[in-house]
């Protein structure tokens, strides 16, 4: 098997029993990462499975192209039932960095943890040598000390994954904490903890075998030159105030083997070398002191936040959006700081955030309701404190930048993911940034409305699919964005290099929606043409497990209600949402909402498209039986799911 390295890793902590998984079986059918790991999860963890129990599985999956040098292949897909997600089910993160690509040189294709040790242990893996290793002097600790401790222990070139006491002490929103600051969210964290499992460490001395490595090179060569787009270099959100011209690009910093540009920059503030720190995503929008008013705050707060949230191992996308509930609810009254023990009236200085995030990883006091994440505190608080959420905390997602009612293609893309955030939602986003930055200045970006058709066009199926302002076309594109983005994330690639769907050094400026499948076929001798079928599978496999779990179809097929009843609102001062609209041209769609009619003839014809049932929304028997998953069919059993 090229690209595979032909076992998974089985670690029973109950039984302190390590054994192995051949790989090929499941990835005849589901690649790997993603896919893989659904399959084996539908196999192993019931729906009567909570997150915390034994049988849970916690699974660190990568794919048939991480660690082959192919560009921006770096990821696994880490899953399990989430504790995090509202009410607990499946779910899934990414991690990039270089604890992935260390599990293939290692010689596995990914690794199974299930049971409950009876006392706190980590996994060494060695190549083929495996052990459990006694963790009692790691537990309570933080995650950048367990680091610490951890490389002087295993030497420098050992990759790792941990969490920090947030995990310890089942905070449903702890995050797992890997090597180079990379880690995953969905509560992971808190799952392999309540295992007694604090980190896993890997040294991995092998390769990983390629069909064609001179193709690959050819490849990766023309996957740089066309790999040219716009900066994104995601700024933190200080502009407006007294310090943005201070802030300053110093540097990028890379996932294993991938030389191409992401969000992974190196900032300075000022001229002071201590005040620098990697930022990317979601750090960029981190606790910025100056939106709450304290413009005297030391700009060293803006760097540490990140690292404070780190060190316990709590999501800052969660903590975002409580930090910011928690101010309006102090502004408006709803919330005192006697009845929570925090200095509310302190929100944005670095006092605050270090008793927030200590009493939330320790729940302690009111930190005891806000350890159960933002989806349940709603439930524990009073009606004036409720209504100072916001309408994007809801199970579609709590930081809503690609809305709905201006992506109509994303009202289809949010039901279907589990996640806060999906990263389907990607795709349109990143080419209306340099379509926007054509309408503004034209010198700026040459993706003119002309480029974004035909971007539309190859990538989603139709020119239609670009205008917002109707529905048409957008069923498909949803459908096409999902099949490539389960296929991403089953191969080991990158949201933020693929797919390529606009190039500024490439003539015509549009991407090549067939590199991926091209580099597969080099990687694996796998026909390209095979990955369609693969995507369906998959998306399948993944859809039975939610209806399984406990998703109503047709009825959780559709965005939470406030889009069809509320108008959008964009921006912080109500700025306008401009979006393509006919002929890619520029309109305003601030105060749009959806149709209720459209969208659900568009949601039947997603359906159609998909070979489900179009009254249940649940596959046929003859879909899956094409897909060859046929021994599923009876796995659901809701009327309509007919042959």
């Amino acid at each position: 098997m090229y690209g595979w390295m032909g076992k998974i890793l089985h670690v029973d902590l109950s039984e302190s029993m390590i054994g192995r998984i051949q790989t090929q079986p499941y990835a005849e059918k589901y690649l790997g990462g993603r896919g893989l790991a659904s399959r084996l999860y539908w196999e192993k963890v019931g729906p009567e499975v909570k997150a915390f129990d034994p049988e849970n599985r916690l699974m660190f999956m990568t794919g048939p192209l991480l660690a082959t040098g192919a560009q921006g292949a770096a990821r696994m897909s880490v899953s399990g039932k989430s504790p995090m997600a509202f009410p607990e089910k499946y779910c899934y993160g990414s991690m990039g960095g270089h604890f992935p690509a260390e599990i293939k040189k290692a010689g596995w294709d990914g690794i199974v943890i299930d049971g409950r040790a009876p006392k706190p242990v980590y996994l060494l893996i060695c190549d083929d040598k495996v052990e459990l290793c006694d963790a009692s002097g790691l537990w309570g600790k933080g995650a950048y000390h367990v680091e610490e401790l951890l490389l002087k222990e295993h030497g420098e070139k050992s990759r790792f994954v941990t969490t920090g006491v947030a995990g310890e002490n089942l905070v449903r929103t702890s995050v797992l904490f890997g090597s180079q600051l990379a880690t995953v969210t969905a509560g992971f964290g808190a799952v392999m903890t309540s295992k007694n499992l604090k980190a896993i460490v890997v040294r991995g001395t092998g390769t990983i075998p390629v069909a064609d490595p001179v193709r690959l090179k050819e490849l990766n060569r023309y996957t740089v030159q066309i790999k040219k787009t716009v900066s994104l270099a995601i700024t933190p959100r200080i502009g407006g105030t007294n310090h943005g011209h201070l802030l300053k690009e110093i540097g990028q910093r890379h996932c294993y083997q991938c030389g191409l540009v992401c969000s992974k920059y190196i900032y300075r503030f000022g001229d002071d070398p201590r005040l620098e720190g990697l930022r990317g995503c979601q750090a960029m929008e981190f606790y910025l002191p100056w939106i709450y008013g304290h413009e005297d705050e030391p700009a060293k707060t803006l760097f540490d936040a990140p690292t404070l949230a780190n060190e316990y191992s709590i999501d800052t996308f969660e903590l975002q959006s409580m930090v910011d509930w928690l101010y309006a609810c102090y502004s408006s009254g709803a919330l005192t700081e006697a009845e929570t023990g925090l200095p509310l009236s302190r929100i944005g200085t670095r006092e605050f955030l270090e008793k927030l995030l200590h009493i939330i990883a320790y729940r302690e006091g009111f930190g005891d309701i806000l350890a159960e994440g933002m989806m349940r505190v709603r439930d524990k608080v009073s009606e004036k404190a409720r209504a100072c959420f916001r309408y994007n905390v809801a199970p579609i997602g709590t930081h809503d930048g690609v809305p709905p009612r201006a992506f109509l293609a994303h009202a289809l893309l949010y039901p279907f993911e589990d996640r806060m955030h999906p990263i389907t939602v990607h795709e349109m986003g990143y080419v209306r940034m340099p379509w926007s930055m054509h309408q503004a200045d034209p010198a700026s970006s040459p993706i003119s409305p002309e480029v974004y058709l035909e971007i539309a066009r190859r990538f989603w199926g139709s020119e239609a699919a670009a205008d917002q302002t109707t529905y048409e076309g957008k069923a498909l594109a949803a459908r096409n964005i999902q099949n490539r983005t389960y296929l991403r994330d089953s191969l080991g690639l990158c949201d933020y290099v693929w797919p390529i769907t606009y190039s500024l050094s490439k003539p015509g400026n549009v991407g090549d929606p067939d590199l991926e499948g091209q580099i597969f076929t080099a990687v694996t001798g796998v026909p390209a043409e095979e990955l369609g079928p693969y995507a369906e599978r998959i998306f399948n496999m993944q859809r039975l497990i939610f209806v399984r779990e406990g998703h109503r179809v047709p009825e959780d097929d559709y965005p939470p209600e406030f889009n069809f009843t509320e108008p959008l609102r964009f921006g912080a001062h109500g700025d306008k949402m401009i979006m393509p609209g006919p002929g890619a041209r520029p309109v305003d769609l601030t105060g749009n909402r959806l149709d209720r009619d459209k969208f659900k003839t568009m949601l039947v014809e997603y359906y159609r498209l998909r070979g489900w049932d179009e009254k249940t929304g649940l596959p046929t028997k003859k879909t899956l039986k094409k897909l060859g998953i046929e021994d599923l069919a009876g796995a659901i059993q809701t009327p309509g799911n007919k042959s």
